[in-house]
């Protein structure tokens, strides 16, 4: 197997990052392919936490490549202040971590203009104000800078200039925002690109060459496929592809195709922000999940939205991202539960329906539950209770993939592989 990839099966902070440091030690290449520092992948090695935003979660292990792919959309003065921080945990060079030169850059614009949108607009997306849905506009309006337009004045001063007459009067007379002059934003922009410029390379013809050589490549995604521009809860999802096709238009692989696709779920279900959520309890209940489970945004410090797990939304999920098998993870925080429940259909106008189809007011969806004797498993030794086997068996079962992994903590050492992914 040469190419794997760890995906988001809910809406986000499912745990990838764990998942991803994990099945890097096997790998030689981990690659981002979408989103930016709006998301952050949280690894606990031996008690020691590290938080990633944008530096793929491989970085951690020396032998391994990390590569962030055209796709993502790159902060400069965010990804230094990543670099020096992981830099006190683990050695990180121009050898190991390598950046897209047709990555996509937030400017001090896009961030701006996030803000005003988000404090001024009438809908609340819940966007974490970083400008990565601005800077993907630009994108798709052929006006985006890249990272390569960094390494030259003459044309980062033309790429900004192509934009900035209609950004100034939008600042100046929608939003009443005073914006940095265009000499501002080319004079600090430049000077990070000549920081950034030994770390840049090609990485599409980087994947090709790497595969060509029978390196093995791990793709890791950000957020979750919920989130997805086109296949997640619109709009309040994020400006990228979450979902598998991301890979392809985000990062490439040349000539191949995927091989593994886990979908990483929780043992329940949280979101943060707005947006519909059939299985929320807002009751002790949840509550309670939000404690224990320490459901806390480790990018935007909001507190996550809690409730049982949705077999609907995940069957969703594993159809439109065509996920090969499943890593549940956070299965500790339901032990010792007074109930456990799980949703395996909605009611909605009088019919029941097993799979959250786009086509579905979630908003309007009743959902169906499946009552457990909750298991009291303390996950010390290697065996399982019959109660905790019938709950995971049951979401197993209702998938119709298998659950490949399941982890019990935040760290390496509390994950149980039940499928061997090292062939």
């Amino acid at each position: 197997m040469q190419t794997m990839a760890i995906i988001g099966a809910q809406w986000g902070d499912e745990g990838k990052g764990k998942i991803t440091d994990l099945l890097a030690e096997k790998c030689d290449l981990v690659v981002r392919y979408q989103g930016g520092h709006n998301a952050g992948h949280t690894i606990w090695v031996n008690g020691q936490k590290t938080v990633l935003h944008v530096i793929p979660s491989g970085v951690l292990h020396p032998h391994c490549l990390s590569v962030i792919g055209h796709g993502v959309v790159l902060e400069p003065e965010n990804f230094f202040t990543e670099l020096n921080r992981i830099k006190k945990v683990t050695k990180v060079s121009p050898d190991n971590l390598k950046l897209s030169s047709s990555a996509t850059v937030i400017t001090s614009y896009h961030k701006l203009l996030d803000a005003a949108r988000e404090d001024q607009g009438p809908e609340k997306i819940g966007t974490t104000g970083k400008g990565i849905g601005p800077a993907y506009e630009d994108k798709v309006s052929r006006r985006g800078i890249k990272v390569k337009d960094l390494l030259d004045k003459d044309t980062l001063v033309r790429r900004l200039s192509s934009g900035y007459a209609e950004k100034a009067i939008l600042f100046k007379h929608l939003y009443q925002i005073d914006i940095p002059s265009i000499d501002e934003e080319v004079e600090r922009l430049y000077n990070h690109g000549q920081n950034l410029k030994e770390y840049v390379v090609d990485t599409f013809s980087l994947i090709d060459e790497k595969l060509a050589q029978g390196k093995r490549v791990l793709f890791e995604g950000a957020q979750g496929i919920l989130l997805d521009i086109d296949y997640g809860t619109y709009p309040y999802v994020t400006s990228s592809s979450t979902t598998a096709s991301g890979i392809y238009t985000g990062a490439g692989i040349p000539g191949r195709k995927l091989e593994e696709t886990i979908g990483v779920a929780k043992a329940y279900t949280t979101r943060v922000g707005e947006g519909p959520f059939p299985t929320e309890l807002i009751d002790e209940m949840g509550a309670l999940i939000q404690q224990k489970g320490s459901e806390i945004g480790a990018t935007t410090g909001r507190k996550r939205r809690c409730g049982w797990i949705d077999i609907p939304l995940l069957k969703y999920a594993v159809k439109c991202s065509q996920l090969t098998s499943i890593a549940l993870t956070k299965l500790d925080i339901l032990s010792n539960l007074s109930e456990l429940k799980a949703c395996y259909a909605y009611e909605v106008n009088g019919k029941v329906v097993d799979c959250a189809y786009p086509g579905i007011n979630l908003y309007g969806a009743k959902p169906l539950y499946k009552d457990f004797t909750p298991f009291t498993d303390d996950f010390d030794g290697k065996s399982t209770s019959k109660e905790f086997d019938a709950y995971v068996s049951f979401i197993q079962e209702n998938l119709g993939i298998p659950v490949g992994i399941y982890a019990y903590g935040p760290d390496r050492n509390q994950v149980v592989f039940r499928q061997d992914y090292s062939k």
